[in-house]
């Protein structure tokens, strides 16, 4: 993760590249340098404070599976039929 502190300072380099430019567009790419500055040390939660390693949960959760329903279809009873099987002749 970067630190405000990276950040502040890399700002600075941008904030003097933009008292410096020569031309409007020189200004515009460090304000936008700026901006994108800005929006990485927006979204970091919390810099200075390295990810801890994982732990597990004390309590696993078990996913139970349920039994399927039998549907009751409705058969169709031919008298020169041999039994339930489609292929039952």
């Amino acid at each position: 993760m970067i630190s405000y502190d990276a950040i502040i300072k890399e700002l600075q380099k941008q904030i003097a590249q933009a008292q410096q430019a020569a031309s409007t567009a020189e200004k515009r790419e460090a304000f936008s340098a700026m901006r994108a500055l800005c929006d990485v040390a927006l979204q970091t939660n919390e810099p200075s404070v390295q990810p801890s390693s994982f732990t597990a949960p004390s309590q696993p959760t078990q996913v139970v599976p349920t039994p399927p329903v039998p549907t009751q279809a409705n058969k169709l009873h031919e008298p020169d039929a041999n039994g339930d099987s489609l292929f039952d002749f």
